[in-house]
């Protein structure tokens, strides 16, 4: 994996929080950006809504779709960087990046998230899929393999949770505020502190925190959208329904979802698990041998 393009991808997937791309109206700087991409995104429209995409890697190769994480800005602008941080899954499956819809409306649910997610699946005319979920990614995952079970063929849950616990809700209520407030670089910050490990915080921290500029209301207002879904969800009881094989991958410092979380998934649906022990949140950005993990699980489906 080439670490630049791994470093690019790091500070505007901000799969940084690894929870969730919430996108919302892009103002012309933004499709700028998108429109660099050489027509790598697209957009899908069903239902009155709004989502974009980007496809990659070997088309006649088993099909993922990676749900990604909760940022500030859309993965969607840095589409190349993203293509070239995953090439060693590229090389073999056919790879989709599926956006949250553009305008989530008030009180949307991760559950109302998973049932857009599936609806822009099956638009695109996919039947058996591979799953990887990272942090709400993940949470979005796990509901649609509860919902839709005939769709997912396996679930890979990267620093993911079943449910929100009083000791994980002070960061998230922190962002929350944080984005009420439009301070962005606060905002930034913390999500940097408490996604990364020290060392790589420090390293990158200018970048991390630059990579929130440009953010706008809509940006906001979606963001706050996503965390109180965040906030609200709970499925630890519905796992047992989950009938497709999982690979959890946790991290032993996580300060965002714990360490318990991934844990707890893996008891609970007796799954395949590996936890990087010195790693925080961010482990999927970090470890470099992460995609190597995620492919050996996906390659023995």
């Amino acid at each position: 994996m080439n670490k630049n393009y791994l470093t690019v991808t790091i500070c505007i997937i901000l799969s940084v929080l690894i929870l969730c791309s919430c996108t919302g109206n892009k103002d012309k700087s933004e499709q700028d950006m998108t429109d660099q991409t050489d027509g790598l995104v697209k957009r899908l429209d069903f239902d009155g809504k709004e989502m974009d995409y980007f496809r990659f890697g070997k088309q006649d190769g088993r099909k993922l779709v990676i749900l990604p994480g909760l940022s500030l800005k859309s993965v969607m602008g840095s589409a190349e960087a993203v293509v070239a941080a995953y090439e060693i899954l590229a090389q073999e499956y056919d790879i989709y990046l599926l956006d949250h819809i553009r305008n989530e409306p008030e009180g949307y649910t991760v559950e109302q998230m998973a049932d857009d997610t599936v609806s822009a699946i099956k638009k695109l005319g996919l039947d058996r899929i591979n799953i990887m979920g990272v942090s709400l990614g993940g949470m979005v995952g796990e509901t649609i393999a509860i919902r839709y079970p005939e769709l997912v063929e396996g679930l890979i849950l990267c620093s993911s949770t079943s449910r929100i616990t009083d000791s994980e809700r002070d960061i998230f209520e922190t962002w929350r505020k944080l984005a009420l407030d439009r301070d962005t670089d606060k905002l930034m910050e913390s999500f940097g502190e408490n996604v990364y490990s020290p060392g790589f915080y420090e390293q990158y921290k200018d970048m991390i925190i630059a990579s929130g500029q440009g953010a706008d209301k809509d940006d906001f207002r979606n963001f706050i959208i996503s965390t109180d879904a965040i906030l609200d969800f709970d499925v630890y009881d519905q796992l047992n329904r989950i009938s497709c094989p999982v690979f959890v991958i946790g991290a032993g410092k996580d300060k965002a979802l714990g360490v318990q979380a991934s844990y707890d998934l893996a008891d609970k649906l007796h799954c395949e698990y590996y936890i990087y022990e010195d790693y925080g949140h961010g482990a999927y950005d970090e470890a470099p041998d992460y995609l190597a993990r995620v492919k050996g699980f996906l390659d023995k489906q």
